[in-house]
This record gives C-alpha cells, structure tokens and sequence, in this order.
C-alpha cells in the first residue's frame, strides 16, 4: 500500500496531525466513526452495483443478443455505404448526361461554317460549348456593284 488517493503515508500523517490539532481530541472520534459509515455505504453501493450489472450482463444470453445487435449494426452500415456509393455513382451519371444534352443543344443551335468548301456541318471546336462570339469568316458575298446614277454612295 504505497499510497491512498495519491497521497503517500508521510502526507497522510501530516494530514491527520492538523486534523487532530485543528478539532480536537473529542471531535477526532466522532469524525473517524462518521468516515467510516460512510465509506461502508459506499462500498455497499457499489457492490450492489457491481453485482446488479452482473446479472444483466448475465441476463443477456452469454452476450449473445448484444453481439446480434452489433452485427446488425454493421450490416446496416454496410447497406448505407452501398446506397451512398449507389446515389453518389447514378447523380454523377445523370449530370454528365445532362451536360452532353446541353452541349448537343448548343451545338444544335450554332449557325454553320461559312468556310468554303465545308458545306452545312458547323465549325468544329469553334467554342468549345462557350457562349462567345463566333470568329469572324471570310466574307464569301459578292462585291457591290457601281451602279451610275446611284445615290447611295
């Protein structure tokens, strides 16, 4: 018994030295009989405790009913994992399809190429699904004519 609640034997007698000075010799008795009921009690508490939380755990089935308990935890949570998995895999799927949609629509309304020589499919990577201007195209119009006597010019 090397201490008692951290404090070792030379501080223990210290301590009941100023007691005994500090209350006399007629309240020291009264003091020690009163520690000692009420260090009993506690210990009786917590025997009852003790021995209470024993026959729970005992009432359990040798632990069998809380290791079911536990193992259906754990397949809950392997469930919730698969369903997280699930949700997160089908809501990257549909923003990608909804992003492809979006670029065909874009790409639907763009105007077509007025490059010589590429006919009616628009220009390839002209901006890249962006909401730019277009770049600027040759001009395949015909030059205005002079016309004497016109008076627009």
């Amino acid at each position: 018994m090397d201490n008692i609640f951290g404090i070792g034997m030379p501080e223990l007698i210290l301590i009941l030295i100023i007691a005994g000075v500090v209350m006399g010799p007629e309240r020291i008795g009264k003091v020690a009989r009163w520690l000692g009921k009420t260090s009993a009690q506690l210990q009786l508490i917590s025997r009852s405790f003790m021995r209470q939380l024993n026959n729970e755990l005992d009432g359990l089935d040798d632990g069998r009913a809380l290791r079911d308990a536990m193992d259906e935890v754990q397949m809950l949570r392997q469930e919730l994992r698969s369903l997280r998995q699930e949700f997160t895999s089908i809501s990257t799927t549909v923003a990608q399809e909804g992003k492809t949609a979006l670029d065909e629509i874009e790409n639907s309304i763009q105007p077509p190429s007025l490059k010589a020589g590429t006919g009616d499919t628009p220009a390839a990577g002209a901006n890249n699904g962006a909401h730019a201007e277009p770049a600027p195209q040759p001009s395949t119009l015909p030059k205005p004519l002079d016309v004497p006597g016109d008076s627009e010019k």
